[in-house]
């Protein structure tokens, strides 16, 4: 059984770059939740949608939950777990006047990596922090930088350490959100899960309780049945934090609360810890209140897109490519889903257009809100008619902008050698016009112009 999840946690987080997707449906929560931010989600597809959040992007502090990348770093640079450690004088040292939990490990103390892995997974122990990085990194600095560059390996961008621990430190933060990434990642160490679930650990002569009440079923408040993992923390600053996971009826989650104040939640008199709380109310939430539903079923007809250039068709219908099932409330009403193209869905495809030849996205829409999206794909194969293209070629040569502006510059190329012409011609004329009155003027004043008789003067008439 443990392989088994293994396997299905290794391999959906394999299939997901750690980006939650950009269709991802977060419902109101129907029940008080304390914590300052938290995130729930969904494992079951290899997006991990996001089905509640509250300011799951905000930077805080992570506390203890730090001891995660701890481990995880540890995990993956050691291979030999059987290996024993030293308490030093300054790990020893470093600790001393922080109120922080620890195993009372002595200095000279000899422990194994395994048991150091174990208290720091099962009872938050900083000592045990302290000597892994020590051994693992040769020093805290560099462990501390390996665990900052691991972070941004996996797609945290608003994470940054500075101890190992999580003890209190302004530089020292993370987000819901983060953190969320972090947990899917040691998710996938199945000895990571294995040592983070445990109810307890036998150290030496002692007998150490898992700091996470909620799998420990002396805790009626807190105890949660369906819950595993992850791992606790809290600070003044911090407040009570958690990262847990919850399977039941075949659904899986995973939950974040940052921020958790302690708060008299049955007005009994007793302050209760509102993580494990505020953790159990949203699994329960999750499970009871939203279900698998398969939303659009394969070939089903979103719309249509004009086809240019096509034979005996003009336009092609589009389809989703496959099934779509997503997270949707228990009660919802199938007739209040909406599903459109999206908007960068082209209006007009040229031709061939192929059978099953991605066009675009279709999206869900639920209460105003996209919840989930699908590819849309040609329902049939359109073939090219050479006709048209020819036509549409022709038609688009010469409307196309550049073939305008060439005849545009020929007309006025035209317009203007007509201009010249016409300016040309009218200066001959005017030269013309001007030589024939010059030669007019040098005849009418030349010596036998005038004894000339008149022109209009009648012939002398002749006598017999």
């Amino acid at each position: 059984m443990k392989r088994a999840l293994s396997f299905f946690l290794t391999l959906i987080t394999a299939l997901s770059a750690f980006v939650f997707p950009a269709f991802a449906k977060t419902y109101d929560v129907d029940t008080k939740i304390y914590a300052k931010n938290y995130i729930l989600v969904n494992l079951d597809n290899s997006s991990y949608p996001v089905v509640a959040e509250k300011n799951s992007n905000e930077r805080v502090y992570p506390a203890s939950l730090t001891k995660m990348v701890t481990a995880i770093v540890t995990f993956e640079k050691v291979s030999d777990l059987s290996q024993k450690v030293t308490m030093s004088k300054e790990a020893f040292e470093i600790l001393l006047g922080t109120e922080a939990q620890v195993a009372n490990i002595e200095i000279g103390d000899e422990v194994t990596v395994e048991e150091l892995l174990n208290l720091t997974l099962v009872h938050s122990a900083c000592d045990a922090c302290e000597m892994l990085a020590e051994f693992v990194s040769g020093s805290r600095e560099v462990f501390v930088n390996e665990m900052n560059a691991w972070v941004q390996k996996i797609g945290c961008t608003d994470t940054h350490f500075t101890n190992p621990d999580g003890l209190h430190d302004e530089n020292h933060y993370s987000t819901a959100a983060d953190l969320a990434k972090i947990s899917i990642e040691c998710m996938k160490n199945e000895k990571f899960m294995e040592m983070a679930s445990k109810q307890n650990y036998k150290f030496g002569s002692l007998t150490l309780p898992n700091t996470n009440f909620m799998i420990q079923p002396g805790y009626t408040s807190y105890y949660y049945e369906y819950a595993k993992g992850i791992k606790t923390g809290s600070t003044t600053e911090a407040g009570y934090c958690l990262a847990s996971t919850a399977s039941k009826d075949g659904y899986n989650y995973l939950c974040i609360v940052l921020g958790c104040p302690v708060v008299d939640y049955n007005n009994d008199g007793y302050v209760e810890k509102m993580s494990f709380i505020d953790s159990k109310s949203l699994y329960e939430w999750a499970f009871n209140g939203l279900k698998f539903q398969t939303v659009l079923k394969q070939n089903q007809v979103v719309s249509e897109a004009k086809v240019k250039n096509g034979r005996q068709a003009d336009t092609v219908q589009l389809v989703v490519d496959k099934d779509l099932s997503t997270l949707v409330p228990a009660n919802l009403d199938n007739s209040a889903i909406i599903v459109r193209a999206s908007d960068d869905t082209p209006e007009e495809v040229s031709a061939p257009v192929k059978k099953g030849q991605k066009l675009g996205k279709a999206e869900i829409v639920y209460g105003n809100e996209v919840i989930a999206g699908a590819d849309i794909v040609a329902a049939q194969d359109i073939e090219v008619s050479r006709m048209l293209a020819v036509i549409n070629a022709i038609k688009k040569f010469f409307t196309s902008t550049f073939v305008k502006v060439v005849i545009i510059i020929i007309l006025l190329c035209a317009l203007f050698y007509a201009y010249i012409v016409f300016s040309s011609n009218r200066k001959k004329k005017k030269r013309k016009r001007a030589r024939a009155r010059q030669r007019e003027e040098r005849l009418s004043s030349s010596p036998q112009r005038r004894n000339m008789p008149p022109d209009d003067l009648e012939p002398p008439k002749r006598y017999r």
